[in-house]
């Protein structure tokens, strides 16, 4: 699996996870937008150039330009986590800490779940499940 933080998450929030990662024989990636494409890249660009079936984790639904990322995201196969708008309103440290905490379930819902695009919610339970949005 390979997993792309966007360009609305810090770069060393997703090497963070990277290094978390390095035990999961099945995590094959974890990197931010910055490390493969220059930070002004747009959306459609980006997406179509990571090539087929990545795991993007952002705050952005993506529904810009009348659906044209969304459909572009489906025809490359990607996997959406969009993080709820709570997430914005938290320090890094604390969000952060949330992510990793939500992590384990992003990686076994990923293990089950190949495209669309899924809400992890702010509020963390370990019974939650990811809502498609």
């Amino acid at each position: 699996m390979n997993f792309l933080f966007d360009n609305n998450r810090p770069p060393d929030l997703a090497h963070a996870v990277r290094e978390l990662c390095a035990s999961e024989p099945d995590v094959d990636q974890v990197c931010h937008l910055t490390d493969l494409f220059a930070p002004s890249t747009p959306d459609l660009d980006w997406i179509e150039g990571l090539g087929k079936g990545w795991y993007v984790v952002s705050i952005d639904k993506f529904a810009k330009s009348r659906g044209a990322e969304r459909e572009a995201l489906r025809r490359a196969g990607h996997t959406v986590y969009v993080l709820d708008p709570q997430w914005s309103s938290h320090p890094f440290w604390i969000k952060s800490s949330r992510l990793i905490l939500w992590w384990p379930q992003v990686l076994e819902h990923a293990r089950l779940i190949e495209g669309g695009v899924h809400r992890i919610p702010w509020r963390h339970t370990s019974g939650k499940k990811f809502l498609s949005l």
